[in-house]
């Protein structure tokens, strides 16, 4: 290869690492990049890696903004949530709290607030001046009718019928979806959360305390010879075990706390702000709290593995395979207990 032949390589080379940067600067103002999007990319970033010989340091960067965005943007969509279920009628409220927040995001903001409204994904400069336009509207629509319209029904008018975006829109109380979501994600048994959104949630913890430098810890439980007891006495009276220990964890349990059902027996529990002794403790009282429990004359205990991050790990699957490992480590010492990891 000559010599302009290897300039001209180089130089297609740098350019395909600019667009990668500016695709990447872009995905930061995406809220709702499917899981395959951000594996490819990091995947183009490792491969830019060795083809360029990237500084280190710029590698990292880039490969912490697909990390970031990994782990979505539930904080902005619960605090919007907030607002509108704090006081929904108090227009004037509302708009005040969504213009503060506003203040301390950028135009994710935006994205969003329409995620929560209406159920619809603009790109974020979309997203923006649709919200300014009803506004506008509203005002304008209070003007000719002479009397108070509120953001909601301008929103309504605005994407029937001037923009026509919504064609043919169904009209649900926010609270209600909310209910059928946390339905989508509930063990229909034990009416704790189901596998799906453990994985969900244990993914945001992480994230959560890595960016605020606290800690948070993971209790996997196990029902000790579960098999056996519905061998022996049916799987009526396993179902009614499973529930009454759901019912436990619950009571025993802080609001915000996450208790799952991670599968056949066993469960899994993830505590935010939450140290490995003080997770310990929880867990020690959860344990004795089933080993006294009256269950139909059927004596049930359960083993269970504690690790907390960063102690034990620096990602959600380093936590849980330590987790994981010393309930191994309760089961063969002899069950009914609680280990920490080492």
């Amino acid at each position: 290869m000559g010599s302009e032949e290897l300039e001209r390589a180089l130089r297609e080379k740098e350019r395909e690492i600019e667009r990668l940067r500016t695709m990447l600067g872009a995905y930061e103002k995406v809220t709702d990049l499917s899981r395959r999007e951000l594996v490819d990319a990091d995947q183009t970033i490792q491969a830019q890696e060795l083809a360029h010989e990237l500084s280190r340091a710029e590698i990292m960067g880039l490969q912490s903004q697909v990390k970031e965005l990994e782990s979505g943007h539930a904080d902005l969509v619960d605090l919007i949530r907030q607002i509108l279920d704090e006081d929904p009628l108090s227009e004037d409220r509302i708009l005040r709290k969504f213009e503060e927040l506003r203040n301390n995001s950028n135009t994710e903001f935006y994205v969003d607030l329409f995620r929560v409204l209406l159920h619809h994904r603009f790109e974020p400069a979309v997203a923006q001046d649709h919200w300014k336009e009803i506004l506008q509207h509203s005002r304008a629509l209070e003007r000719t009718l002479g009397r108070p319209i509120g953001f909601r029904v301008a929103m309504l008018d605005y994407f029937i019928n001037l923009n026509k975006i919504l064609k043919n829109p169904i009209i649900i109380e926010i609270s209600v979806v909310d209910e059928m979501m946390k339905n989508s994600m509930t063990d229909e048994l034990t009416m704790l959360y189901n596998r799906r959104y453990f994985d969900r949630c244990l993914r945001r913890e992480m994230k959560r305390a890595e960016r605020h430098q606290v800690e948070v810890s993971l209790l996997i439980i196990d029902l000790d010879n579960f098999k056996n007891i519905n061998d022996t006495f049916g799987h009526s009276s396993g179902d009614m075990i499973m529930r009454k220990v759901g019912q436990i964890l619950k009571l025993l349990l802080r609001q915000e706390d996450y208790p799952c059902r991670f599968g056949g027996e066993e469960f899994a529990v993830i505590l935010p702000h939450t140290s490995g002794d003080q997770a310990y403790k929880v867990a020690e009282r959860f344990r004795q709290a089933v080993e006294k429990e009256d269950f139909d004359g059927i004596r049930v205990t359960c083993s269970g593995g504690l690790a907390t991050y960063p102690t034990h790990g620096k990602s959600g699957s380093d936590v849980f395979e330590q987790a994981d490992r010393a309930l191994y480590g309760a089961k063969k010492e002899g069950k009914n207990r609680i280990l920490l990891a080492s």
